[in-house]
C-alpha cells in the first residue's frame, strides 16, 4: 500500500518539518540501496545538525545514482557534499573538488536545476572563500539565465541573492541591495521544490545589509529569516540570523539582548556549523571589548583565527594598547589576501591600517590610507560606513595636530552615526571631538562634549562583564582619567600637569591595564559607571 512506502513516509515528513520521523522512514527505505533513500537519509540528518551522518548519507547517495545511471542525482549529491565540505568544515578545497565532479556529471546534459545550483554554488566559493566578485557576478548571471530556460524560481531566487551580494562586494551597493530586497521578498512569498532555498536567498541578504551598516533593512529581513528558520526547525539559519540580529542589536546599543543572541548563536554554531562559527566569536568578541572586557575579547578573536575578522581585531586590540606595528601587520596580512575588488573585505584592514599607521606616527601612510577609506566609505553609502570612514579621519588628523581639521571629521563622525542610531559610536566620535575643541582652546564647548559622550557610554553599562574587581587607581592615574573624561588628549593633560606626554601616555596605559578596559572611551565609561571620577 502507498501508505506503507517509507520512501513516500520520509517525503511527507520532511515536508512537515518533522526530521527524526523522515530520518526513521529514509533510513528503513535505504536498505534497499536506492539513491533517493540516502537523499532523504541525508537531508533529515543535515536539518538535525547531525555531521557526520549527513556526509555518509551523501556519498552513498552519490554512489547509488551513479549505478543507477542518474548523472544528475549524483551531480546534486556532489554539489550538495561541496556546500557541506565548505559550510561545515571550511574546507574551500575540498568542496572545489566535488563542485567540478558535479559539474562534470551534467555538462553535456540539457539545462537541469543541477546546472543552476552548480553555478550558485561555485559562486558563493568565489565570493566567500576567494574574495572573488567578478566572478561570482558571472556565475550568478549565468545560473538566472538557467533558471529563466527551465522556469526554476529557486535558482533564480538564489541567484539574485549572490548576484545582489557580489554586486554589494564589488561596491554597487544601491543595485546590489535593490536586488537583495526583490529576492528576500520572493523567498518569503513563493514555494520552493528545495526546501533550503528561502535560507540560502535570506542569509545573503540578512548578512550583506549588516555588514555594510545597513541595520534598519537588516532587522526587517533578520525576522524574515527567523520566522523562516523557526517553521523549518533550522537550528544552523537560526544561528546566522541571531549573529547578524546580534550585530545589529550591539550597534545600537542593546548590549543586553545582543549579549543574549550572540552568545546563543555562537552555540548554535558550534553545534551545528562549527566552520562558520567564527563569526559569530569575532561578533561577541567586538561585544566585550565595547563592554571593556579585554581578556574575554581576546580569547574569542583567538579562537576564530585565521579568520581575516579574528586577525583585524587582535589588530585593533594590540593597537589600543599601545603596538600599532601589531594592527599595521594585522591590516596588511589581511589585505594581502583581500581581492583588489572586494570592497567589504578591504574596509575593515583599511580602516585598521590608517588607525594603526597614525599612532605608528606614519602620517603620510595614514592620511593615504584615510583617504582610501573614505573613497570606500562613500561606495559603500550608507551614514554608518561613511561615520566609520570620518572618524578614521578624525584619528589620523588628531594624530598629525591638525585640531580644526579633526574637528569638523569627528562632528561629522558624531552626527552621521546619530543618524543611524550607533550610540557607542557616536560617543567614541564626540570623545574625539572634545579632544579637538580642547586643544583649540574652546575648554566650554570641549567639557560640554566629553560630559555628553560620558553619559551616552555610561547609558550604554559599557563596563566589564564578569565580577572581577579592577586594581585600584593611584590619586595621579584618577586625575589624569578625569581630564580624559574632560576630553583632553595626552600633549593637554602633559602641559596641564607639567608631565611629559611620554609620561601622560604611561599613565593612560596603565588605567586602560587596571581597569581591563580596551580603550580610553571604555575606560571613561567604566569609571563613570562605578563613580570613580
Amino acid at each position: 500500500m502507498p501508505g506503507d512506502d517509507p520512501l513516500a513516509l520520509g517525503r511527507a515528513a520532511l515536508e512537515r518539518a518533522a526530521w527524526d520521523d523522515a530520518r526513521a522512514h529514509y533510513e528503513q527505505a535505504s536498505e534497499a540501496g536506492g539513491g533517493a533513500a540516502w537523499e532523504g537519509v541525508s537531508w533529515a540528518a543535515w536539518w538535525q545538525g547531525d555531521l557526520d551522518a549527513t556526509f555518509a548519507a551523501r556519498e552513498a547517495a552519490f554512489r547509488a545514482y551513479r549505478q543507477a545511471g542518474d548523472s544528475c542525482g549524483a551531480a546534486r549529491m556532489a554539489m550538495w557534499l561541496a556546500s557541506d565540505h565548505f559550510d561545515f568544515r571550511g574546507d574551500d578545497a575540498v568542496a572545489g573538488a566535488w563542485l567540478r565532479r558535479a559539474e562534470d556529471l551534467v555538462r553535456d546534459r540539457p539545462p537541469c536545476p543541477e546546472h543552476g545550483y552548480n553555478l550558485l554554488m561555485a559562486a558563493d566559493l568565489a565570493l566567500f572563500a576567494h574574495g572573488d566578485p567578478a566572478t561570482a557576478l558571472a556565475k550568478a548571471e549565468e545560473a538566472i539565465e538557467v533558471a529563466r530556460v527551465i522556469g526554476d524560481v529557486g535558482v533564480e531566487v538564489v541567484g539574485n541573492a549572490v548576484l545582489g551580494s557580489a554586486l554589494v562586494a564589488r561596491g554597487d551597493v544601491e543595485a546590489g541591495l535593490r536586488r537583495l530586497d526583490a529576492c528576500a521578498a520572493l523567498a518569503i512569498a513563493e514555494d520552493f521544490d528545495l526546501i533550503v532555498a528561502p535560507g540560502w536567498a535570506l542569509c545573503h541578504t540578512v548578512s550583506v545589509c549588516t555588514n555594510v551598516g545597513d541595520f534598519g533593512r537588516a532587522g526587517q529581513w533578520c525576522r524574515a529569516l527567523h520566522t523562516w528558520s523557526a517553521r523549518w526547525n533550522g537550528r544552523h539559519f537560526f544561528g546566522i540570523c541571531r549573529t547578524a540580529y546580534g550585530d545589529v542589536l550591539a550597534t545600537r546599543g542593546d548590549w543586553g539582548d545582543a549579549e543574549e543572541e550572540l552568545s546563543s548563536a555562537l552555540r548554535d554554531m558550534s553545534t551545528t556549523r562549527p566552520a562558520m562559527a567564527a563569526s559569530t566569536a569575532v561578533r561577541l568578541g567586538r561585544l566585550r571589548a565595547s563592554q571593556g572586557d579585554r581578556v574575554g575579547a581576546r580569547e574569542l578573536y583567538e579562537s576564530a583565527v585565521p579568520l581575516p575578522g579574528a586577525v583585524l581585531a587582535l589588530g585593533e586590540l594590540d593597537t589600543d594598547a599601545g603596538d600599532p606595528s601589531a594592527g599595521v601587520d594585522a591590516a596588511d596580512r589581511v589585505l594581502r589576501n583581500a581581492g583588489e575588488a572586494s570592497l567589504l573585505d578591504r574596509f575593515p584592514a583599511l580602516e585598521l591600517k590608517a588607525r594603526a599607521s597614525a599612532r605608528a606616527g606614519d602620517h603620510d601612510g595614514a592620511t593615504a590610507g584615510a583617504d582610501e577609506l573614505e573613497r570606500d566609505a562613500a561606495r559603500l553609502g550608507t551614514p554608518y560606513m561613511r561615520g566609520r570612514g570620518r572618524f578614521v579621519r578624525a584619528e589620523v588628523l588628531t594624530a598629525a595636530g591638525d585640531h580644526d581639521g579633526a574637528r569638523r571629521a569627528a562632528e561629522d563622525a558624531a552626527d552621521l552615526f546619530a543618524a543611524c542610531a550607533a550610540p557607542y559610536d557616536a560617543a567614541r566620535s564626540r570623545l574625539l571631538l572634545a579632544e579637538a575643541l580642547q586643544a583649540l582652546g574652546r575648554a566650554d564647548r570641549a567639557a560640554a562634549e566629553a560630559r555628553a559622550a560620558r553619559d551616552m557610554l555610561a547609558r550604554l553599562r559599557a563596563t566589564r562583564t564578569d565580577d572581577a574587581i579592577p586594581e585600584e587607581l593611584s590619586p595621579r592615574e584618577t586625575e589624569i582619567l578625569r581630564l580624559v573624561a574632560e576630553g583632553l588628549g595626552d600633549p593637554q593633560i602633559a602641559a596641564r600637569l607639567f608631565l611629559s606626554p611620554h609620561t601622560v601616555h604611561r599613565h593612560v596605559a596603565n588605567i586602560r591595564a587596571k581597569l581591563r578596559t580596551p580603550s580610553r572611551a571604555a575606560a571613561v565609561a567604566y569609571a563613570t559607571q562605578r563613580g570613580l571620577l
